[in-house]
């Protein structure tokens, strides 16, 4: 119990640091970008007075050190600025918009694992015959197929020709179907990957050797002695893919118009509003370090071996 303890805190320390390191990052990348945020803000005929006002009023008058510690001390307080584009309060914006990329993304997850699970355990057990071969070669494809080009390619498909999905936007859940495959279908390839590596592993181990040399069923063998010990690893990288999903998430926002943070993000970007881009970066860090951290302890609980190391 100790052990584990020990192991929980070790990955909680290493999570701040990581969180603190980033934040100094997003701020050097949002002060080394080109252009000037204010200019965006006001006309080529106002005076050079009213321009200095402006940004004493943001306060991009101040030393860039003083203008991280000012911003660090708020984002820990939960606020995260004002927009300079939309002249709305960021934490906000971001409160609104994150329900629905945590919609999206959870729900391409669901898809992602209901469907490589499966696949994955049927081409082990059909090792190298035409089952096994068609669908690597099938995932192979859509992982190396760009969102946004699976993403258009469905549209085209189901709401264009067959007119039976939501073109985009956000009308209910019906309209969630075509971004969430999107998003799952080319991460697919990796869980079915790893499903499948698991499976043959396991299916080498003694102890299923044994139950089949008992006479066990094969479907009871493989469903609670080889799925059972494969999807260890399966069910950390649960954790681990929410993160990418989330930056993926970025470019399918934009394909659907999907009113989540990803739309925001690249409006943000566009227009250079700074404010915005450090805040839903700073956010989808959270997530990632917390998904990264449930991930290290669930390996660390399910494998006694990892907190040893």
């Amino acid at each position: 119990m100790n052990d584990i303890i020990r192991y929980i805190a070790k990955r909680l320390v290493i999570g701040v640091l990581v969180v603190l390191f980033v934040t100094v990052l997003i701020f050097a990348i949002m002060q080394a970008m080109p252009g000037d945020p204010v200019d965006l803000m006001v006309d080529t005929r106002v005076s050079a007075e009213k321009v200095m006002e402006i940004k004493a009023q943001w306060g991009l008058d101040k030393p860039p050190v003083v203008q991280y510690f000012y911003w660090l001390g708020n984002i820990f307080q939960g606020d995260f600025g004002t927009s300079i584009s939309l002249k709305q309060n960021v934490t906000d914006l971001i409160a609104q918009r994150l329900p629905y990329t945590l919609m999206l993304t959870g729900a391409a997850l669901i898809i992602e694992y209901l469907l490589a699970i499966p696949l994955g355990l049927l081409a082990a057990v059909r090792k190298n015959r035409l089952t096994d071969k068609a669908l690597t070669i099938t995932t192979v494809v859509l992982w190396s197929m760009p969102p946004f080009w699976l993403g258009v390619l469905l549209m085209m498909i189901f709401s264009i020709k067959l007119n039976v999905l939501p073109l985009s936007g956000y009308s209910g859940f019906i309209s969630l179907i075509l971004p969430a495959l999107t998003l799952a279908l080319p991460a697919l390839a990796q869980i079915f990957r790893l499903t499948r590596s698991e499976v043959l592993d396991v299916m080498d181990e003694k102890y299923v050797t044994t139950a089949y040399a008992k006479g066990i069923d094969n479907r009871k063998v493989l469903i609670k002695h080889v799925l059972r010990n494969a999807l260890i690893p399966v069910t950390v990288m649960f954790f681990l893919s929410l993160p990418w999903l989330i930056g993926g998430a970025v470019v399918v926002e934009n394909v659907f118009a999907w009113p989540g943070m990803g739309q925001l993000l690249w409006k943000g970007i566009a227009k250079q509003d700074f404010v915005i881009v450090q805040g839903i970066i700073f956010v989808i860090t959270i997530l990632t370090v917390i998904c990264n951290i449930i991930g290290d302890m669930i390996s660390g609980i399910l494998d006694p071996r990892i907190r040893l190391e």
